[in-house]
């Protein structure tokens, strides 16, 4: 049994959206399997990122991708974070929604 599922071409699309208008300079891998408790999680290691959707709702996967890949950004400027949903993160967070939902 696999332990990922398939992106949907939705989550593909909006993948590929994010990487074209909020590029990140750690490299992005998104997966969907099952993250005990959460919605998702963000894993941001040396070299790259991982952002592990619980498999569901594809609304709440979508939902939840913007969330981790904000966290991403965040990670990639030059700031301390003081906390993982700092001022900073929800003003990336709202940058990233507000541009998605106009698109």
């Amino acid at each position: 049994m696999p332990t990922t599922a398939q992106l949907t071409p939705k989550l593909k699309h909006l993948v590929r959206w994010l990487r074209r208008h909020f590029p990140t300079r750690t490299p992005v891998i998104v997966r969907v399997g099952n993250v005990p408790g959460a919605h998702g999680i963000c894993e941001i290691g040396d070299d790259r990122a991982l952002i592990r959707l619980t498999a569901g709702n594809e609304q709440m996967m979508k939902e939840t991708l913007l969330e981790e890949w904000a966290h991403v950004l965040r990670h990639d400027t030059p700031v301390p974070c003081s906390d993982d949903h700092d001022a900073i993160f929800w003003a990336i967070l709202g940058a990233i929604t507000l541009k998605w939902r106009d698109g």
